[in-house]
């Protein structure tokens, strides 16, 4: 009686045991590759929605990609301003670029977005051009590049939106 009770709950639990439905291979695909482009479609319009902020005491007046002599990779270029009326202590930018071919450009470690930060005094008006080894292969164009927190001298801080 034992062994038979045993023997109906084994066959029990092996008839409960649910199948993983497989997927060919050229369905998975298929599957990546649309949840690849909503991903890369998705990190765009993120960053263009986060352009400057009106209120920003940094204002990034040029960004760009920039092409070392001695290497195939690629840094970050970025000529930015302090229009506010203190002095900035540090500022932590982010930007967004693209390949050629309009798709995220390899950053480094993400596709499509950096970042980057100063430490150095950037004296109310004063104007400064700071570069960032992001080592991409193949970036073409900064779409988008702001600042989206600042420490000032007195020790305040402004954060983006």
């Amino acid at each position: 009686m034992k062994s038979l009770s045993i023997i109906l709950i084994t066959i029990l639990l092996i008839s409960c045991k649910k199948e993983e439905k497989k997927y060919s291979p050229e369905i998975e695909m298929k599957a990546q590759l649309i949840v690849d482009s909503i991903t890369k479609s998705v990190k765009k319009e993120s960053a263009l929605e986060n352009k400057e902020q009106s209120d920003a005491p940094v204002k990034v007046m040029n960004s760009r990609f920039i092409e070392k002599e001695y290497s195939n990779y690629k840094d970050v270029e970025l000529t930015y301003k302090n229009i506010s009326n203190k002095d900035i202590k540090a500022i932590k930018f982010e930007w967004y670029g693209e390949d050629s071919f309009g798709e995220p450009a390899d950053m480094g470690i993400t596709d499509g977005n950096g970042g980057g930060f100063d430490d150095d005094v950037l004296k109310a008006g004063k104007k400064r051009t700071s570069e960032w080894n992001v080592l991409s292969r193949n970036g073409d164009k900064i779409l988008t590049a702001r600042a989206y927190e600042v420490v000032y001298t007195d020790g305040t801080k402004w954060k983006a939106k």
